[in-house]
């Protein structure tokens, strides 16, 4: 998925506004989270997402990624893997 193919999801899901906030309070971006977590390159998890978004992430940058996973999780576009870490991509794109 595209950052623009996620701006699209966001809007077209009617909680755009709502999500857009969520992402800025969390300190994330569309771009950061299309390539990084939305891209369907590799599997996300916390660990690995948290890495590429703090360098040495803290348990303040992980719980704030975990509650990015639950956010997109909220849109339908990813899904737990049946542990805390580990996480299903469910739409690799918009269309």
């Amino acid at each position: 998925m595209t950052a623009q193919e996620f701006i699209t999801f966001l809007s077209a899901s009617g909680r755009g506004d709502e999500a857009t906030a969520q992402l800025a309070k969390l300190g994330f971006t569309a771009e950061f989270v299309a390539q990084n977590v939305l891209s369907g390159a590799g599997t996300p998890t916390v660990s690995r997402v948290a890495m590429l978004w703090q360098g040495m992430p803290n348990k303040h940058d992980r719980k704030r990624t975990r509650a990015l996973f639950d956010l997109l999780s909220d849109l339908g576009l990813l899904s737990p893997s049946g542990d805390d870490e580990t996480w299903t991509i469910l739409r690799v794109s918009a269309t």
